[in-house]
C-alpha cells in the first residue's frame, strides 16, 4: 500500500473528471480502487475524499485506496473539493508533503454558472430556494454563497503557495485544454514525470446542457471577477484571457 504521487485538487466544475480519466489512460498512471461510494463507472474511482470527508478512517485506509506501483509507475486521485477547503490543505501538508498538485481552472463566470446548474439539478431543495440564476445572485443564503467565492482563485492559490512551493503545481485552464488538449495533456505528463502518450480522443465527461446566461448578468460578473483575475495572472505569470 502507498500514498498517492499526485492529487488533482480542483477546482470544481472545471473539468477535473474528464482530465483524471485522461490521465489514467496512460499505461504508467494507475487508477485508484475508489473509496467505496457508488456513483457511476466514470466517477467511481476518481475522488477518494479522504482529506475532507473520510479523514476519520485513517491513513492506512487511505493507502488501501491506491495500488502498489512499480518504479516507473505512479498513481493519484482527483478530489476537486480539496482546493477550497483549508483544513484539507493543512492535512495534505502533513501526510503527503511531496505530492504533485494539478489545478484546473475555468473562467470564473462560467464556473459559477455551471456550479449553480449542477446544484439546481442535483441538490434537493435548491431549485425551490432559487427559481433561476438571478434569484441566486440576489438572495444567496449563507450556506450557498461559497459558489461565488470559489471563483476568486487567487485567494485560494495563494494559500496553497504558503504551504507548498510553486514548482509542485501544474495549473492550467479548461479553455486551454479545449483549445489544444494534447498539448496540455503532454505538459501534464511531463510534470508528473512519465513518458509522453497520445490519446485518440479527449471526450468531455459528465457535462451538463443548459441555457446560456443572461447577457446582463454575465457582464456584471465579468466586471466583478476581473480585478481578482488580474491578481491571479500576476501571481502565476500567465494570462487566461477571461475578460469576455
Amino acid at each position: 500500500m502507498k500514498l498517492p504521487d499526485f492529487l488533482i485538487i480542483g477546482e470544481t466544475k472545471c473539468g477535473t473528471t474528464s482530465f483524471y480519466n485522461y490521465l489514467i489512460k496512460h499505461p504508467k498512471i494507475l487508477d485508484t480502487f475508489g473509496n467505496g461510494d457508488q456513483v457511476d463507472e466514470i466517477y467511481r474511482t476518481k475522488e477518494i475524499r479522504f482529506f475532507d470527508r473520510y479523514f476519520e478512517r485513517g491513513v492506512e485506509w487511505y493507502k488501501s485506496c491506491f495500488p502498489d506501483t512499480k518504479e516507473d509507475e505512479i498513481t493519484g486521485e482527483a478530489t476537486p473539493m480539496y482546493m477550497y477547503r483549508t483544513l484539507a490543505l493543512f492535512r495534505i501538508k502533513k501526510i503527503v508533503p511531496h505530492a504533485k498538485f494539478i489545478i484546473q481552472l475555468r473562467n470564473p463566470v462560467d464556473r459559477l454558472y455551471s456550479n449553480y446548474q449542477h446544484y439546481h439539478k442535483w441538490v434537493p431543495g435548491f431549485k425551490e430556494k432559487y427559481r433561476n440564476f438571478r434569484d441566486y445572485l440576489n438572495s444567496a443564503r449563507d450556506t450557498d454563497y461559497f459558489m461565488i467565492d470559489k471563483g476568486i482563485y487567487v485567494q485560494t492559490i495563494e494559500r496553497w503557495f504558503k504551504f507548498f512551493p510553486q514548482q509542485q503545481f501544474f495549473i492550467f485552464s479548461m479553455e486551454e485544454l479545449n483549445q489544444n488538449p494534447q498539448k496540455i495533456y503532454s505538459a501534464a505528463l511531463e510534470f508528473l514525470g512519465v513518458e509522453d502518450f497520445k490519446l485518440d480522443k479527449f471526450e468531455k465527461l459528465r457535462a451538463l446542457n443548459y441555457a446560456p446566461m443572461e447577457k446582463e448578468l454575465r457582464e456584471m460578473l465579468l466586471e466583478f471577477y476581473e480585478p481578482f483575475n488580474q491578481q491571479l495572472y500576476r501571481l502565476l505569470g500567465k494570462n487566461f484571457n477571461w475578460e469576455r
